[in-house]
């Protein structure tokens, strides 16, 4: 079944320009990121901010884009009445949707790991502190895709839903500014567990001053993991309601 859907995916991808750039997204991103953040180093002061956060949206960014072009299939699937007609099929509609949600994962997470490593936008951390950076950043293409299709009814709603979404990108950017308690301020927005364990390896690496921080990077990892399922969930319990399903 996860084949088939990948194939249906990826023909839903080939069909429309639109999806086509939102797949290649990422490799513009990387492009941008590779020659802007250079740019923007030479032009700030010493220990400006400025590069490491805009590295730091640019890495968050690649799960966005695989969420919303999910979510933009499924709506399709519902204009086409796709979802209605697999309810007489052997196939459990829930089932097809969470492989969907799935696929829009692991191209979530393939996307933002290669362009953390290939941009070098974190020079010191490791390979498996990357790993898991992309882990959790990754969860929020699913969570996109929920959100847009739990309060549109088609395209038209869908692009507004999405750009408003797009505000929960600016949340992890604070992380720059938040210290110690404050951050409790934050820790419902998807994106900050990833942005918080961005920041620390931005710190360990000597790019943004030291701050005070309430755990360690595999705790914010622990908790970004945990977090993030149970805001799925939540988001799937909504979705069916909505769709019927």
């Amino acid at each position: 079944m996860f084949r088939t859907i990948l194939k249906s995916e990826l023909k839903n991808v080939k069909r429309d320009k639109m999806y086509i750039f939102f797949a290649l997204f990422p490799v513009i991103l990387a492009l941008l990121g590779y020659f802007l953040i250079p740019y923007i180093e030479g032009q700030v002061q010493p220990g400006n901010p400025a590069p490491q956060i805009v590295a730091m949206f640019l890495i968050l960014m690649t799960g966005y884009i695989f969420g919303a072009v999910t979510a933009f299939t499924l709506l399709d699937d519902k204009d086409d009445n796709v979802l209605m007609s697999l309810k007489i099929t052997p196939i459990s509609v829930r089932l097809y949707v969470i492989v969907k949600l799935s696929i829009s994962y692991i191209f979530g997470f393939i996307a933002t790991l290669l362009l953390t490593l290939v941009t070098n936008f974190l020079p010191d951390a490791t390979f498996w502190e990357v790993l898991l950076i992309a882990a959790v950043g990754a969860l929020q293409a699913p969570a996109i895709a929920l959100i847009v299709n739990s309060f549109s009814k088609n395209k038209v709603e869908g692009f507004v839903i999405m750009k408003l979404s797009g505000l929960i990108l600016m949340v992890p950017v604070l992380v720059f500014f938040i210290q110690s308690w404050q951050e409790v301020f934050l820790i419902l927005a998807p994106g900050f567990w990833p942005g918080r364990m961005i920041h620390i390896s931005m710190i360990e690496s000597g790019l943004v001053p030291q701050v005070d921080i309430n755990f360690t990077f595999i705790v914010y990892f622990i908790i970004g993991v945990i977090y993030n399922i149970l805001f799925l969930t939540l988001l799937m319990k909504l979705h069916n309601k909505k769709a019927n399903i």
